[in-house]
């Protein structure tokens, strides 16, 4: 993406003020925010530091708390907003600035990013010569844009004349000690030239989980009920994990992160394809070669490295071709389906010494699932909806990492590591009498379910209207007799239900939106909530454009003051998504 260039000389006029005047509108004045920055640094002597977040999961949102806790024992006061708290002119205001954030998709900025980034962006944007600031962004160097959305903001803010305290560091999905390192480093030298500031002893305003991602918490997995029916193309499950006296605690909204174990199978035709024991005990390592790749290492998915080693190897004229002429496009059709084991299998040649295999093979990692159940309803338990991945290629059967780990590789009261995400941008209205509309097909419907089951546990008096849809009403229909008692009894006060093939001609849920665009937009005008949650490839995008068509239509507007009429949405934190 080309960023507009700023001249250092460039001046800021009364019409690119009216321009900000008017993207601010609906958001709190920035009078009230600096006001409140003056005020706190005002009772004290203290710095101010200002730390702010871009997050899709809540991971950049409690690195941004750690800074936070970081800074006030080194004598600063900090101030932690999410990107879509902040206001362009407080924006400008602040002069020493800590951002942590994550790409999400394929380079996109997370949702609570988005109208900031746009704003920034813009020509009309102030410079920006009074400010210090760090870049903490968070990725995976699974996707093509690794860390995109810190580099771009990086770049953006050194375009308008900001200085960097320290270089961007960009974090891979290991990210815990070096992100705690930068932050240690980069705080000191906010307060460079001034005064010695006091350590003092902070604690952190939140208790953290004893669990997480290198302490998961050993759940029994109570419950595991296949939800689709039979003749359904998916298989889709249900989930009951123990939290027992853990501690665990979670709200509607979080996400809970399981630790799978690999398919040993697998790791099995990965050892006779290396020729390698599985019991070989590598030096330096306490654990065994079939321990590794089963506990330790990503498997099934390939890391860039190995892509990258195996083509010099592999003698594919249409390998090599997509991957050194940066078509991202072909080489994701290349590579579809495939594992690690079918890279290997390109070519019988492919040989790797066993220590160099390991080193290109990226760690396991959790999979991240959006709770499928109310913490109020379901007292120490925790609910997952998971579809079972399973697809045949290159002659033999391969399994979706986590989901057939839950589905095949936990016994009956067996133990699966877990831990809790939070996710504080998607949660349901704190005013009980708030409308929402939840538009979730397929597993997406899983956050929905804790939505429903919280309000009903409150005896909230808003209405809910749930769109949901699969494939066929008989075969994928999942929590009908739930979902259909809570209509019965007012809970749900609306369900529209979108089964695609069940017709001639297939039905989505944003088809089902328009049908009902009137009343769906009576709703928004009242003040109702819009959450989506599912597919961000291509349901987000089409639910997304549904909704400002029907925006434009029904409110008369054009396809600009629609646009702008969404984004209020975004501002006011009605238009909310948990997608993937």
């Amino acid at each position: 993406m080309k960023l507009p260039f700023i001249p250092k000389d460039a001046p800021f006029t009364g019409d690119q003020k009216s321009w900000l005047s008017g993207f601010l509108a609906g958001m709190q004045s920035a009078k009230a925010i600096a006001g409140s920055q003056t005020s706190v640094a005002g009772a004290s002597t203290a710095p101010l530091l200002n730390i702010l977040y871009g997050t899709q999961t809540g991971n950049a949102e409690a690195l941004a708390m750690d800074a936070a806790v970081a800074a006030r024992a080194q004598g600063f006061e900090a101030v932690v907003q999410g990107l879509d708290d902040v206001t362009i002119d407080a924006f400008s205001a602040m002069k020493r600035v800590i951002v942590t954030i994550a790409t999400y998709g394929e380079g996109e900025m997370p949702d609570n990013a988005g109208l900031f980034w746009e704003s920034i962006y813009s020509a009309d944007m102030p410079r920006l010569a009074d400010m210090q600031f760090g870049v903490l962004a968070l990725g995976d160097t699974s996707y093509d844009e690794f860390c995109q959305a810190g580099k771009l903001l990086d770049t953006r803010l050194e375009q308008l004349g900001a200085t960097r305290l320290i270089d961007r560091l960009d974090c891979d999905v290991d990210y815990e000690d070096i992100a705690a390192e930068w932050i240690n480093k980069t705080i000191p030298l906010a307060n460079s030239g001034h005064a010695t500031l006091p350590v003092v002893e902070v604690a952190p305003q939140v208790a953290k989980s004893i669990w997480n991602r290198k302490n998961p918490y050993p759940a029994k997995v109570s419950v595991n009920r296949l939800l689709s029916g039979p003749s359904s193309g998916k298989e889709i499950r249900h989930y009951e994990l123990d939290l027992a006296d853990s501690g665990l605690t979670y709200e509607t909204g979080d996400a809970l992160n399981v630790m799978p174990v690999n398919d040993s199978v697998l790791v099995k035709n990965l050892t006779e394809r290396l020729a390698v024991s599985p019991e070989l005990v590598l030096k330096d390592q306490k654990k065994s070669i079939g321990e590794l790749l089963t506990y330790q290492y990503e498997i099934s998915t390939p890391s860039r490295n190995l892509i990258a080693a195996v083509e010099a190897q592999a003698k594919h004229e249409k390998f090599s071709h997509v991957l050194k002429t940066g078509d991202k496009e072909a080489l994701a059709d290349f590579l579809w389906g495939k594992d690690t084991l079918d890279l290997l299998n390109l070519n019988s040649e492919i040989v790797f010494p066993i220590d160099e295999f390991i080193a290109l093979l990226k760690p396991l990692q959790h999979r991240a699932y959006s709770i499928s159940s109310s913490p109020s309803k379901h007292v120490g338990s925790v609910h997952l909806t998971v579809a079972s991945v399973r697809w045949r290629g290159e002659d033999r059967d391969h399994l979706g990492v986590c989901s057939t780990f839950l589905a095949d590789r936990v016994t009956v009261n067996g133990t699966a590591g877990i831990f809790v995400s939070p996710n504080k941008a998607f949660r349901i209205p704190t005013d009980d009498d708030a409308p929402m509309i939840m538009v979730g097909p397929g597993t997406g419907v899983a956050p929905f379910r804790a939505f429903l089951e919280e309000r009903q546990m409150r005896g909230a008096k808003g209405k809910n209207w749930l769109f949901f849809g699969d494939q066929t009403r008989d075969a994928d229909f999942i929590y009908e007799q739930q979902l259909l008692e809570m209509q019965a009894v007012g809970v749900l006060s609306q369900l529209d239900l979108a089964f695609s093939r069940d017709q001639k001609d297939k039905i989505y849920v944003q088809n089902k939106m328009h049908e009902r665009a009137v009343e769906l937009y009576q709703w928004l005008e009242k003040g109702a909530y819009f959450y989506v949650c599912g597919d961000a490839t291509r349901m987000a995008k089409d639910v997304d454009q549904a909704l400002r068509d029907i925006v434009a239509v029904q409110g008369k507007l054009s396809a600009d003051k629609a646009t702008d009429y969404v984004n209020n949405l975004k501002r006011e934190k009605r238009y909310l998504r948990d997608v993937y």
